[in-house]
């Protein structure tokens, strides 16, 4: 079974320190380190850490000012914030509060601490997640279930009425009610299924891969309904890696893509399935020529139901999408979503490559 390694962020322009820290985390933590406030702001968009250590006092923006500004991401509204100082003042802790920041340590800081401090967010931001994923699936489910409910209920109605009706008619209703049926099974699939992942009680079992294969496998799930509205599906495999992945959700995750990019996309476009390496990782870019993401929804793509607009909601995607995250993380990898309304949209995997030594271990 697959377990990722939780990720914290160190800002501190002081080499020594950034020593001390990789010394102390790097074995055990996802760990990635910025000298200046605007890096970690960018490093911090795409890395989504669970956990950022602040410097306070760096050159440019300060710690105080990357805290607000990190606040202001809705992609990391769970993400705790340590702050920390040489100094230890009152007035230093409720500026680093104000702020933003869960917590506050001083330097030279004791290891100790500094490890229990992070386990306790740790276990924090997964309860608050928990609680938070409860409540939109509640509130999903409101908006989910009801459609499908009375797709039921009226269909069943008429066939329990004294109203005489023939066998054809008889027969659409009954196939209403099974397709209403279905989405409802399909959706409390997805909803145990997410929560199974978010909480780590999924099993994987990884093996190795070559992607393209697998690649390949999630386009053919979706040739017939590419094919029903007239879409080519262009592939672009630009290298062939093999890499450690349950093939099972992995293809979950590329056939969910897939459908979306052919869901959205006009009758007659194409849609862009491209592999190419990138910096040691393997990446898959899935284009579409649709009317492309509302740059208001684009920040909640991968979220269930942070769609503000979830009357909008497409019966569930937002579910299909989250899974795929979750799924794409626990192999140590990130998925992202680019759009310009009007000219489509891009969705990215990126996932690491593996070793020869460890897809050995991986096929053990």
């Amino acid at each position: 079974m697959m377990q990722p390694r939780s990720k914290i962020l160190a800002v501190d322009d002081d080499v020594i320190d950034i020593t001390i820290v990789k010394k102390l985390l790097a074995k055990d933590y996802d760990l990635r380190t910025a000298s200046t406030g605007e890096q970690a702001l960018e490093i911090a968009a795409d890395f989504l850490p669970d956990i950022i250590l602040l410097d306070v006092m760096m050159p440019g923006i300060t710690g105080y000012e990357t805290c607000r500004r990190i606040r202001a991401n809705t992609g990391l509204g769970h993400t705790k914030i340590i702050m920390v100082s040489g100094q230890d003042t009152v007035s230093e802790r409720l500026q680093g509060y104000e702020a933003g920041a869960d917590d506050y340590i001083t330097k030279p800081f004791d290891e100790g601490e500094l490890l229990a401090k992070i386990r306790v967010y740790l276990r924090l931001k997964s309860v608050e997640e928990m609680d938070q994923f409860k409540t939109n699936v509640l509130t999903l489910l409101s908006h989910e279930a009801r459609t499908p409910l009375n797709s039921l209920l009226a269909p069943a109605e008429m066939l329990m009425s004294d109203e005489k009706i023939s066998a054809e008619e008889q027969k659409l209703l009954i196939e209403l009610m099974c397709g209403a049926a279905k989405r409802l099974h399909r959706f409390f699939e997805n909803a145990m299924l997410l929560s199974s992942l978010k909480s780590g009680k999924r099993e994987f079992n990884p093996v190795p891969t070559n992607f393209c294969d697998i690649v390949h496998e999630a386009i053919c799930e979706v040739a017939i309904k590419a094919a029903e509205r007239k879409i080519k599906i262009e592939e672009e495999f630009n290298t062939s890696p093999t890499i450690c992945l349950d093939q099972q959700e992995i293809k979950r995750v590329l056939t969910a893509i897939l459908d979306n990019a052919v869901r959205f996309s006009p009758t007659g476009g194409s849609v862009t399935a491209c592999i190419f390496d990138d910096d040691g990782d393997v990446c898959l870019s899935v284009t579409d020529q649709g009317e492309g993401i509302d740059l208001n929804y684009l920040p909640y793509v991968f979220d269930e139901l942070s769609d503000p607009d979830v009357d909008h909601h497409s019966q569930g995607q937002g579910l299909n999408l989250a899974i795929a995250r979750q799924v794409i993380l626990l192999h140590g990898g990130t998925i992202s979503a680019e759009s310009t309304k009007g000219s489509g949209a891009t969705f990215m995997v990126r996932l690491p490559v593996m070793v020869p030594s460890e897809l050995a271990h991986c096929a053990k």
